[in-house]
This record gives structure tokens, C-alpha cells and sequence, in this order.
């Protein structure tokens, strides 16, 4: 008989898993808006080693997040799975520390150690703060970072997402205290990994708060912005050129230690930039031409920048405008089947289609107040429902989602809406 957590990640039977020798860098942005990066549209933020990058490997145009917020979206990420079934269906805030992604399950992290990879975390958690929920125990072999949510980037205090106002910074299991900027204290930890790990194969989870709230960054970022960009759009550009450099040293360190050839790299960003609450704050990021932002179920909200460089797997320069999303990524790296992802390599490098298949969405958040809302993508169509609120949007046509095509289109309404509804049934209740 399959076991629970085998019947939960999809697998008909224990599948062999990949076995490879290749090291995997996943660098995961914080909020960081669709439309932030120069090579997805931007003009106002400098982002010389993202570009390069993208140049040098694949531009997916049509992935997606798997929530408008950080925790389940990191949950779906690490399990393959769509976050109602990782026990993470929303923000982890302080009244849930008792709690995170479901135990029962494993992670990225748990398979390729079983792979012989060396598993690293370096950066935000935010998948549980009490003991049992731990990334040292949820597969990684060595953590650096922080158990909740957002901190103060200069104290290292906690600002929400669990233990507010407390330390919640560690090293391996031991709470840890450090002086400066975090950001900077991350990356130079993330390039310290690299190198002293030049000859054991490892997979590398670089998860960069950046441009997270607060809106706090060193002066050397943000002078090329001041008199150009209003204070708040300035101080993101600074946090955006930081988290740009990041990147950069990340690639700097692979090369000159001889493993950049051997390194899976894939940027990614949690959901996108928060459209919400504070007009000062929105107008700091950019999703791009897409409507809404963090905390709903818009293109801007679950749309996010990914770029991929696999030596031998993806094409230098080629964009990729199948439609994707994070279960993916667990499948397409530890070659292991999984309920809710496909395999990527083939889009990858050019060598075929992407199946059309379902990719579904349901969200709520009763602090921000966003009604329970549904949605579903099947190649160019998207149907949505915000509360009572029903739409369908043509995303080839109109990405904006501006034009509710719903009375238009009957037939394909109807249809998409069955398929979620038979998706819905699956999960259970909210």
C-alpha cells in the first residue's frame, strides 16, 4: 500500500529519482514585481547580472507562482505540490508559530540528499518557527537566515510573520545574532558555501528578502536613483540593484571555483509586488502591464520573472512562454514524480511542448481582506472568480485582464469552470 506522502506528491509508485552530479543554485526574490527587471521591461532599476543571465539562459514569460503570498508559494515550491495540500494555504503570521508545512510531507531538499547532494538553506524560511518545522529538519543539512517572515534588515529583528519584535535569526539550530546589513550578510554567506563546497555536489536554496518591506538599503545603492525617482521608488531601485548584485557575486563565485558548468542556476520570485494598501509603497515596484499585485489572484499577483541557465538543458537567449508554475520545479530537478508539477527539460531546451493542461489557483486572506477567490489558466484562456465576482480574460490577447469576456465566450467559461470545480473537489474544503 502507497503511503500518504507518497499519494499526496502523485507518485503511482516509488519512481527512481534523478541521480546527478550537478550542483542546483534556486535564488528565490521576495516580492520582486514582474516588471522589475530590465530584462522583463524595466527602465528605471539597473539589473546588469539579471540581464545576463536571461541572456545566457531561459526567460519564462508565462510562470507562475503558486499563491499571491510568500508561505504556501514556498511550500508548493519545495513539495511540487499546490499549497492547499501542503498545510500552508496562507501567510504564517504570529498566530500560527505553532504550525508550517505539513510534516508529514518531504521537500527538494529531503530527496536530493537522498541523492548525495550536500542541501544548504541560506536566507527566509517562513514554513514553520517551532522545532519540528525547522529547514534542519526538513532536509537541509545546514541553514543560515531566518525562521519568519520579514525582518528589520539592519537590527535583524522580527516585523511580522511570527515572533514579532524577537530574534529570529539562526545557524543551524542555534539562535544567532549578526551586525549589518542582512542582505549583504547573506550573500557573503551564500558565496562562502560555494566555494568551500567546490568538489562535493549540492543543492543551494538562496532565499533573498529582498525587495521585501521594509524599504531599507545602504546609501551605495540608491545614490545612481536620488533627484531621478521618488524617495520610495529610489530606496526599491537601491534594494533591486542589491539583490541584482547578489546575483551577480552568486555567478562570480561559480566561475572562478571552476563550477559554473556544472551549476543548475534558477531565479525566481515569490508573487509579486504588493499593489495594496499604501499608494506610496505600490508605486515603489512594478508588475509589468499586469492588473493587481501580492495578496490576489491577478496576473500581478501570481505572474513572476524566471530565468533558468542548465548547461547542456537550456538554450542561451530562449524565451519560453509555456505556461509554468513552482510544483514544476520539483519534478523537473530531482527528476521525481509529483502530484501537481511536470517536467520542464523539454521546454527547456527546445525540444518540445508542454503539454495544455490546468493550472489552478484558490486564495483568501481575511487581514487584507481578500474574498475567497478562485482561479484556473489553461493555455491562453483564465477564468476568475473574486467573491461573487466571475471573469474570463484572453491572456494572449489581453494581459491586462482588462476585457471580462465571460458573456462573450460562454462555452469556454463553462468549461473552465467545470475543470476547477473537479479540481476543487480534490483539495476538500478551505
Amino acid at each position: 500500500m502507497l503511503t500518504r506522502r507518497e499519494l499526496l506528491q502523485g507518485a503511482a509508485a516509488a519512481a527512481p529519482a534523478r541521480s546527478h552530479r550537478m550542483n542546483v543554485v534556486l535564488i528565490l526574490a521576495d516580492d520582486l514585481g514582474y516588471g522589475d527587471l530590465g530584462c522583463y521591461g524595466s527602465t528605471r532599476n539597473h539589473t546588469p547580472h539579471l540581464d545576463r543571465l536571461a541572456a545566457d539562459g531561459v526567460r519564462f514569460t508565462d510562470h507562475y507562482s503558486a499563491s499571491p503570498v510568500c508561505s504556501p508559494a514556498r511550500a508548493a515550491l519545495l513539495t511540487g505540490l499546490a499549497p492547499d495540500r501542503t498545510g500552508v494555504t496562507g501567510v504564517l503570521r504570529d498566530d500560527a508559530d505553532g504550525t508550517g508545512l505539513a510534516l508529514e510531507l518531504e521537500t527538494m531538499a529531503d530527496e536530493f540528499r537522498r541523492q548525495g547532494l550536500k542541501t544548504a538553506l541560506i536566507g527566509k524560511w517562513h514554513l514553520g518557527m517551532s522545532p519540528p518545522y525547522w529547514p534542519t529538519r526538513r532536509g537541509f543539512d545546514y541553514f543560515w537566515g531566518f525562521l519568519n517572515g520579514t525582518i528589520d534588515y539592519y537590527t535583524h529583528l522580527s516585523l511580522g510573520g511570527g515572533a514579532r519584535g524577537k530574534p529570529t535569526t539562526y545557524e543551524g539550530e542555534q539562535l544567532a545574532r549578526w551586525q549589518g546589513y542582512y542582505p549583504d550578510l547573506a550573500t557573503a554567506r551564500a558565496v562562502n558555501f560555494i566555494e568551500s563546497h567546490a568538489r562535493t555536489p549540492y543543492f543551494l536554496y538562496v532565499s533573498l528578502a529582498l525587495p521585501h518591506l521594509p524599504l531599507q538599503v545602504p546609501e551605495r545603492w540608491v545614490k545612481r536613483y536620488r533627484g531621478l525617482l521618488a524617495e520610495n521608488q529610489a530606496l526599491y531601485a537601491g534594494m533591486i540593484a542589491c539583490l541584482d548584485d547578489s546575483v551577480g557575486q552568486l555567478r562570480a563565485a561559480l566561475e572562478r571555483t571552476g563550477q559554473w558548468e556544472r551549476t543548475i542556476v534558477i531565479f525566481l520570485s515569490d508573487n509579486g509586488w504588493v499593489k495594496r494598501g499604501n499608494p506610496k509603497i505600490a508605486e515603489a515596484g512594478s508588475n509589468g502591464a499586469f492588473r493587481g499585485g501580492k495578496y490576489e489572484l491577478y496576473e500581478g499577483g501570481i505572474r513572476v520573472p524566471c530565468i533558468v541557465r542548465w548547461p547542456g538543458v537550456s538554450r542561451a537567449g530562449a524565451p519560453c512562454r509555456a505556461p509554468s508554475w513552482f510544483p514544476d520545479w520539483f519534478v523537473t530537478l530531482t527528476g521525481k514524480p509529483c502530484r501537481d508539477g511536470a517536467d520542464l527539460r523539454a521546454v527547456l531546451s527546445s525540444t518540445g511542448p508542454l503539454r495544455e493542461r490546468d493550472l489552478c489557483w484558490r486564495f483568501q486572506d481575511s487581514l487584507v481582506k481578500t474574498p475567497l477567490s478562485y482561479a484556473i489558466r489553461r493555455g491562453k484562456w483564465k477564468w476568475l472568480q473574486v467573491g461573487e465576482e466571475k471573469m474570463l480574460f484572453d491572456l494572449s490577447a489581453d494581459p491586462g485582464e482588462t476585457n471580462n469576456r465571460i458573456r462573450s465566450q460562454p462555452r469556454v467559461a463553462a468549461e473552465l469552470e467545470g475543470r476547477l470545480e473537479t479540481w476543487k473537489a480534490s483539495l476538500g474544503s478551505p
